[in-house]
């Protein structure tokens, strides 16, 4: 599967040379903050202008890439511009291996399982995955969100829940699909995690500001809206994301109902939602902490209004977990689990993914597998905790005795 993907990259890189991955956008915004144009940052005129001065006439999209995330992510790319864009592309995807290497590090460092599997190993298993393939296609930055969910997962699993806030604070330039695990793990562990991410929140708000002015930060949700809302310019088709709102929506004559459907996706996300923060009981006494936070990101990524295929490189971390679980508390409950991994056996098959992607286009299908995964994983969860509740009565029936 790595060699299928590194055969795929090397037939696209003319595309990838004229500028038609994502990564043109953050590599747009890093220009601008170089040209000293911040207050232009989120301007259609001025991002045409610089795109144009480094990407060729694509036939794949209508006007410029526009720049979504918040200003603070943008300083990040500006040392990259001293490049060409090409050269640009390649040292970031170099950067992106450096930091596979790193989360590999992280995820041995707490998870007993991984300790058995070389890192040289762990990094082709994170290569062979389709979503981190695609964020090396498109120049994208989800493994770069990997990474602090992994140290904040690692500072949970520590019991120190302010820190763990501030590194998942971290990851708010993709606050569509931070905002909802940070609402999950703050119901489970109240307010010391959730005060270390407003901490980091505030920070990257003050950041923000000082870069693009306070009007220009003020108007940045409405620019949002207008891009996201336009097909062929910011909306990607519903069909493409494997989320709630593709599964719900992305279908012929589905996607122009408009509000109704995607009030009805919204209360399908709150009570997604709801249905996680239920297990606070068992997740709070610490019986089914790791494959309850693999659950939690599996939700965010389903409840992400713009959750793309990369996104999903978060997954690594869920298939870590409940690895890890499946290897120290399962050992000899062979029915469990299988039950527990075998909704992911689909997600690490390339060729389907690309069967989807390219043939039917139908992306959104892999929701599907996302919430049997989700129902399987809930329900181990609650079969653990009645399992304990259980032993419990028993061992105080055998006392009174």
């Amino acid at each position: 599967m790595v060699l299928t993907h590194a055969f795929f990259l090397w037939t696209v890189r003319d595309r990838i040379a004229r500028g038609d991955p994502d990564f043109t956008v953050y590599y747009t915004a890093g220009r601008i903050l170089r040209l000293g144009e911040a207050q232009h940052l989120y301007d259609p005129t001025t991002q045409r202008i610089v795109q144009r001065q480094f990407t060729s006439d694509s036939d794949l999209r209508r006007g410029p890439l526009p720049y979504l995330h918040p200003p603070f992510e943008a300083l990040l790319f500006l040392p990259l511009t001293f490049l060409s864009y090409p050269k640009a592309f390649v040292l970031w995807n170099l950067l992106n291996l450096g930091l596979l290497v790193l989360i590999a590090l992280v995820m041995r460092s707490f998870l007993m399982y991984l300790r058995q599997v070389s890192v040289f190993d762990l990094i082709l298993i994170c290569l062979a995955f389709f979503p981190i393939f695609a964020n090396f296609h498109q120049g994208q930055d989800a493994i770069l969100l990997l990474l602090p969910v992994a140290l904040g997962v690692r500072a949970l699993n520590r019991n120190a829940e302010f820190v763990a806030g501030c590194w998942i604070g971290l990851g708010l330039f993709k606050y569509h699909l931070i905002l909802p695990l940070i609402l999950i793990i703050a119901f489970w562990k109240g307010r010391r995690f959730l005060l270390g991410a407003f901490s980091v929140a505030g920070i990257a708000t003050l950041l923000s500001i000082a870069l693009v002015g306070l009007r220009d930060a003020c108007h940045y949700p409405g620019y949002i809206w207008s891009v996201i809302s336009q097909p062929g310019f910011g909306r990607i088709p519903f069909r493409q994301l494997p989320n709630l709102l593709g599964l719900m929506t992305g279908w012929p004559y589905l996607e122009n109902i408009g509000r109704p459907l995607h009030l009805l996706v919204l209360a399908c996300s709150a009570g997604l939602l709801i249905l996680l923060a239920s297990l606070r009981r068992p997740i709070d006494q610490g019986e089914s902490l790791k494959i309850g936070l693999a659950a939690a990101v599996i939700a965010a990524l389903l409840v992400g209004y713009s959750t793309n295929t990369y996104d999903l490189s978060l997954l690594v971390l869920s298939l870590a977990l409940v690895a890890e679980y499946g290897w120290l508390d399962l050992r000899n409950q062979a029915r469990q689990r299988f039950s527990l991994i075998l909704p992911a056996i689909p997600l690490l098959i390339s060729p389907l993914w690309f069967f989807l992607w390219m043939k039917w286009a139908r992306i959104n299908l892999i929701a599907l597998f996302l919430l049997w995964w989700l129902y399987a994983i809930r329900k181990e969860v609650l079969r653990r905790c009645n399992s304990r509740v259980l032993d419990v009565s028993v061992a105080v029936n055998s006392v009174r005795n």
